[in-house]
């Protein structure tokens, strides 16, 4: 059985991808912003399934879990980095004002009331407002995105290929989306597809530089699915759009710098 790392584990495809490796008896890491939530997610899963707090965008919260996974398990199977912001209209305001209301909240008990009049001020400096193309996006928005859909994977995977390494069988999975697949970009949601187009060029330059190393580096697609994230008019269930990303953890000769979408390559 394989120890596995699931980042953003606590909603959507990521806590399904939780779930499944865990019916299959993996030991699971299921890594969450916000450890209670985590913990909540949990509830319905194994005791394979253990619960850490992690945030991508904060290296010293990854510098923890490293540490614990460093000790009590001395390697890493598979990474599985899904973590990440959506397409959404707002995905700028919500994450900017969900980071601000937490510190206040934790910080400054007293000045809380401060935080429900922040969003109305960061729209009106530009940071919020619907949909907007690429001419017109907020850089902000796009900082944002990329901090979490590209940064994120990228130092999870420096600060995990030492323990990656001790594994005969390493494997690190990005969730992309075909949203970032270079012949069909366009103007909609630019922070979010120039942040998978970024994760998908990095997939290669890790797996050309790891192959030595046996660990492989693939990205993967999991289509449009009804969570949270994606709305309720996704014409995917969230088992279908986990199926991949287990599979590429299960599956026992798999290659390495691909994307794929239901098991199947793509073009980048």
């Amino acid at each position: 059985m394989k120890i596995v790392l699931v980042t953003g584990g606590n909603r959507g495809i990521g806590l399904e991808i939780c779930r499944q490796l865990d019916k299959l008896n993996h030991t699971v890491i299921l890594g969450s912003r916000d450890y209670e939530k985590g913990i909540a997610a949990a509830a319905s899963l194994s005791k394979n399934v253990i619960v850490k707090r992690l945030d991508v965008t904060n290296e010293e919260s990854i510098n923890e879990l490293f540490k614990y996974i460093k000790t009590d398990f001395g390697e890493l199977d598979v990474l599985i980095n899904n973590a990440g912001i959506g397409a959404r209209d707002d995905e700028d305001a919500n994450t900017v004002i969900g980071g601000v209301k937490d510190f206040i909240r934790t910080n400054l008990p007293a000045a809380w009331r401060v935080a429900n009049n922040v969003k109305p001020v960061l729209k009106n400096i530009g940071m919020g407002g619907g949909k907007k193309g690429v001419a017109n996006i907020s850089l902000l928005n796009v900082k944002n995105t990329m901090e979490t859909n590209f940064y994120g994977p990228w130092r999870m995977i420096q600060a995990f290929v030492p323990i990656l390494q001790k594994s005969e069988d390493a494997r690190i999975i990005n969730m992309s989306s075909g949203m970032g697949e270079l012949n069909s970009l366009n103007g909609d949601y630019p922070g979010y597809r120039i942040s998978k187009s970024s994760l998908n060029a990095l997939t290669i330059m890790f797996s050309n530089e790891l192959k030595q190393q046996g660990i492989k580096v693939n990205a993967m697609c999991p289509g449009w699915v009804k969570t949270d994230m994606g709305g309720p008019e996704a014409p995917r269930d969230v088992s279908w759009g986990a199926d991949t990303a287990v599979w590429l953890t299960t599956e026992k000769e798999i290659p390495t710098g691909k994307f794929f979408r239901d098991r199947e390559e793509i073009n980048w």
